[in-house]
């Protein structure tokens, strides 16, 4: 057994201590935060005292969160609430974490461009890290020449293409939705054209220099340099599991993958959605070929668990086809059966570091989302905690609001509320709208919490397997990138 089993142990036993008064908290849902008088429900008698008025409301939000002023007596009993949730953060035991530099003595920085043409900042900054910390797991091997990257999830082929152009290496990507693959190939194709002028471009920016704007009409730029022909990547539409055979894969998309008997396999996904985070684990170690593992996960809510009823899902045939468990992979937990809830995996994948950094407070349809259902319990009591309501948007008031919720669910009976109603609805619960503000704060301060639950239940599952060189790796911006942890494994190469 790997070391540091008995370190991550204890820390897991820490955190679900913590959490265990907190679980029906954590799994309420917002839609009912009026219907079932969560404010009186959830929050202890003494933080409730705190806080009677607006004037408190705004003063406890600005202080405790936005200013983050923990030194005062006004609001006591909320300091000590999120200070305890702040010690649970992956952030507060840096002996759990790896950092970049740790792992890989040098780093070949110098080779790092940023090209913001063909992509949002966010996933410039994530493509940038990551194409860059794979490299050097690959080149820390000696046997670069070897190895094929499978992408898990390639998407538009974001992080393919930058591996596949800017370091060479031989990608495979592979998404589930054959139009994904599709689209990945077209955005290749631009990218591969404008490679040399956008890498120009990165270069002389580099040195302090503000290159020239291309116009449509530039004159053709005469360079040495030839375009970089993309045979070295592939992609492919395929839902992954354990049964998955990227040697066979391979083998079909690259005529000569590699030197007899050396085929080497970096797994690696850049926000792995729901159940692919695990199952990129479990492949790791199903195959012996994948000695290298790269992976940063996302949309915890999608994630299929052991011990937990499965809820209601968007994505119905994508969940189905699902095979094997993503939550709790470790023995530790599974011996002790620990679940989440759909809810506090939804919890788990929200930014509160996004949220303080832009003084952020939950969009007006969170509380008027809450008043439809207020409605339901007064008008159609056999509908509540039933109705899908999904995303709405461009509405003017509430009462456009609830016309576009009718119209969307074809309910004539919310049709007919009269305005006058609705107006009565507003002013009896207007106070509760800052109430629902706070309370949606310090709910989330427990996304963290929950998060290195997750995360760490992936790092012990490789760790309970023997794989010692396993790390959790802090790699982006979180307020740019919420979700910011790669889970790194390397097997004992011969």
């Amino acid at each position: 057994m790997a070391k540091g089993v008995t370190q991550l142990e204890k820390r897991l036993d820490a955190l679900l201590l913590y959490l265990q008064p907190h679980w029906d908290f954590l799994n309420c849902h917002m839609v009912n935060y009026l219907t079932d008088q969560h404010w009186t429900r959830f929050l202890p008698e003494a933080m409730r005292n705190e806080i009677n008025s607006k004037k408190d409301l705004d003063l406890a939000i600005e202080n405790l969160f936005w200013e983050k002023k923990r030194s005062t007596t006004e609001f006591s009993e909320w300091e000590d609430f999120l200070t305890n949730a702040e010690h649970e953060h992956l952030s507060e035991h840096p002996e759990l974490l790896t950092t970049v530099d740790q792992l890989i003595a040098e780093q070949d920085k110098a080779s790092q461009i940023t090209i913001r043409e063909f992509m949002s900042a966010k996933k410039c900054h994530e493509v940038e890290l990551t194409a860059a910390l794979v490299d050097n797991l690959i080149q820390s091997t000696g046997r670069q020449h070897d190895f094929f990257i499978v992408d898990a999830g390639d998407g538009k082929g974001y992080l393919s293409s930058r591996m596949a152009l800017q370091y060479g290496h031989r990608v495979l990507g592979i998404d589930a939705n054959a139009a994904n693959t599709e689209s990945a190939l077209n955005r290749n194709r631009k990218l591969q054209r404008a490679w040399n002028g956008l890498t120009e471009r990165a270069e002389l920016q580099s040195q302090g220099i503000t290159p020239k704007r291309r116009g449509k009409k530039s004159p053709t730029r005469n360079t040495a340099k030839s375009i970089p022909v993309l045979e070295n990547y592939k992609t492919t539409a395929k839902f992954i599991n354990t049964e998955t055979n990227f040697g066979n894969l391979l083998a079909e998309h690259f005529p000569k993958p590699s030197s007899a008997g050396n085929l080497s396999i970096c797994l690696t996904g850049l926000h792995t959605c729901g159940n692919l985070a695990a199952t990129c684990l479990q492949v790791f170690h199903a195959q012996p070929d994948c000695q290298i593992l790269c992976n940063i996960g996302c949309c915890y809510h999608l994630l299929k668990e052991r011990y937990s009823q499965q809820e209601f899902f968007g994505n119905k045939t994508l969940m189905e086809m699902q095979t094997d468990f993503g939550f709790p992979l470790s023995q530790y937990l599974q011996m002790r059966q620990i679940r989440l809830g759909r809810n506090a995996r939804m919890l788990a994948a929200q930014s509160i570091e996004r949220t303080l950094n832009g003084k952020e407070l939950p969009n007006i349809t969170l509380y008027y989302r809450a008043l439809l259902e207020v409605l339901v319990c007064r008008h159609a009591p056999h509908l509540k905690n039933e109705l899908q309501v999904g995303k709405v948007r461009k509405f003017d008031n509430f009462q456009d609001y609830i016309q576009k919720c009718a119209r969307k669910l074809d309910a004539p009976w919310l049709a007919s509320i009269e305005t006058a109603e609705l107006q009565s609805i507003l002013q009896e619960f207007a106070l509760d709208k800052h109430f629902l503000d706070m309370f949606y704060l310090i709910r989330m301060s427990f996304a963290p919490v929950l998060e290195s639950l997750i995360l760490l239940d992936r790092l012990l599952y490789l760790k309970e397997l023997g794989y010692e060189r396993s790390y959790l790796i802090d790699l982006f911006d979180p307020v740019i990138s919420p979700r910011h942890f790669a889970i790194v494994a390397l097997k004992t190469l011969p």
